[in-house]
């Protein structure tokens, strides 16, 4: 990619609404457009000539050095990475850069481009969704009842220890098949409701007594409760949690 000389071009760069910049082979910078004045905080004057390792945490300077030398060495565009950048705020932001090698006319490689974008509101509600889902996760680990959650098309996607040990099946070899392979309901007990559908519990609760296949061909009774789960936002099904444990004696036995 060849440096926008032209003035026409510059301006181009310059307005562009994402903060973009420019260094030597040095890493210096030698560009900077108006939306990375912006992020600094900063006019142009006071940023050109500074090395772009100033604005990273201490920690990572080392490392991006080496990466940039590597860079500029094999002679092919670095990949898409993400880093933490200090920036006008006083605090580190979250930013993806999008690099691309700058080359003469010769085809020498005179230097770096860079497109930031930040990302880090993106990064947080990732960050608060994935501790959100380990929390919930451990939550149901715990939970002495065998607790086995489909998706809205019945395929499994979350067993508990509990589950694995009566069904005898791994949460792996469960995950991502259909429900009825991994929870086979053989006979219900008590009919005094339809027999037990998981599609049907997309619809409303269902629990009883059910008869139930495992992974080593024994029958077990158990206590089967399955209900819909709903989004709170769209008040859409999104799938079926369904708790079960091991029962004795089935009602209606002799006793």
């Amino acid at each position: 990619m060849k440096p926008f000389n032209q003035p026409f071009g510059r301006h181009i760069v310059w307005r562009l609404p994402v903060a973009y910049v420019e260094s030597d082979l040095d890493g210096k910078l030698t560009f900077v457009n108006e939306a990375a004045c912006h992020m600094q905080g900063q006019p142009a004057e006071q940023l050109v000539g500074r090395d772009i390792w100033e604005f990273l945490p201490h920690d990572e300077v080392a490392h991006s050095r080496e990466e940039f030398a590597k860079a500029l060495g094999s002679g092919e565009d670095p990949p898409v990475i993400r880093r933490p950048i200090f920036g006008g705020s006083g605090h580190f932001r979250s930013y993806e850069l999008h690099r691309r090698l700058m080359r003469d006319d010769a085809g020498l490689i005179v230097g770096m481009c860079m497109a930031l974008f930040d990302v880090s509101e993106a990064e947080h509600a990732h960050w608060e969704a994935s501790q959100a889902k380990n929390w919930l996760e451990c939550v149901v680990h715990a939970i002495p009842k065998a607790v086995l959650v489909t998706d809205a098309l019945g395929f499994v996607r979350y067993v508990n220890p509990a589950a694995e040990e009566l069904t005898c099946r791994k949460e792996q070899d469960m995950t991502g098949r259909q429900v009825e392979r991994c929870l086979p309901i053989l006979r219900t007990h008590c009919a005094v409701q339809a027999p037990l559908s998981f599609r049907m519990a997309l619809h409303e609760p269902w629990s009883g007594q059910v008869d139930i296949g495992n992974a080593q061909d024994e029958v077990l009774t158990v206590n089967l409760s399955a209900s819909p789960i709903l989004d709170k936002e769209s008040g859409h099904t999104a799938g079926v949690v369904i708790l079960f444990e091991r029962v004795e004696t089935p009602c209606g036995a002799a006793g």
